[in-house]
């Protein structure tokens, strides 16, 4: 299993409850096809740093507009998982309507 990262931009007018039942959701599509979450968190500054949420999802300001949307929820998944895991993963947030924009990183170096 390879080492990757998620990172998800969500649309601004899910509430806290929204933003936990995505990264709920998707850390099961993770796990159903035997991979392995290892972080889950939301992106704290523009260096890239990633935080446990523990009091609520902050909303950030867009670089630029996507869709016409200027804000969203920016949730970064750490996971291990196969090629079955991505396919999954990438089938179960293409169609959802909460998702401004996705990208999935491999991390680790062969």
């Amino acid at each position: 299993m390879r080492e990757y990262e998620a990172m998800f931009i969500l649309q601004p007018g899910l509430d806290d409850d929204g933003v936990n039942a995505f990264v709920e959701k998707v850390s099961a599509v993770v796990t159903e096809k035997a991979g392995e979450v290892s972080t889950s968190g939301q992106l704290a500054d523009k260096r890239g740093n990633v935080s446990v949420v523990t009091e609520g999802w902050k909303k950030r300001r867009l670089a630029y507009p996507i869709k016409g949307v200027r804000e969203g929820y920016y949730v970064v998944l750490g996971f291990k998982g196969s090629s079955e895991t991505l396919d999954a993963l990438d089938y179960s947030v293409r169609y959802n309507e909460d998702v401004i924009r996705h990208l999935v990183l491999r991390t680790d170096e062969d």
